[in-house]
């Protein structure tokens, strides 16, 4: 049987200690687990308050627990690399969904500039 997954239970595995660890470790021998990127956006923003070292982390918590098909899982990790690279959690995983679905970004966030993702400018011309 497969179940899905969320949050607490990757962060049951992630940190060292957990009262919830050993019942997640016991759940990945009883079922297929699924998650989806939104649990790997939650982990990015535990992380400030665990202090884990999250890219490793991430590799392979998705193998555990992996995200519906390949096309989420890319998601998963150019978001991780766009965090790495001093995105806020959420641009990050926008900024991934878009270049993973071959999109454009329409925003008023400069920091789409700087990675491979295009951005239609949000914010109004001078000519408006």
């Amino acid at each position: 049987m497969t179940v899905y997954v969320e949050t607490d239970f990757l962060l049951a595995l992630a940190k060292d200690s957990d009262w919830l660890q050993r019942s997640a470790e016991e759940a990945l021998d009883e079922y297929e687990v699924e998650t989806s990127a939104f649990s790997y956006l939650e982990l990015l923003l535990a992380r400030e308050r665990y202090e884990f070292d999250y890219i490793p982390l991430v590799a392979n918590l998705l193998e555990l627990a992996p995200v519906r098909d390949e096309e989420e899982k890319q998601i998963v990790l150019k978001a991780v690399t766009y965090y790495e690279e001093g995105m806020t959690s959420f641009d990050a995983f926008h900024a991934a969904t878009a270049e993973t679905r071959g999109m454009d970004v329409l925003s008023s966030e400069k920091e789409y500039e700087d990675i491979e993702v295009e951005r239609v400018p949000l914010e109004p011309t001078d000519e408006e």
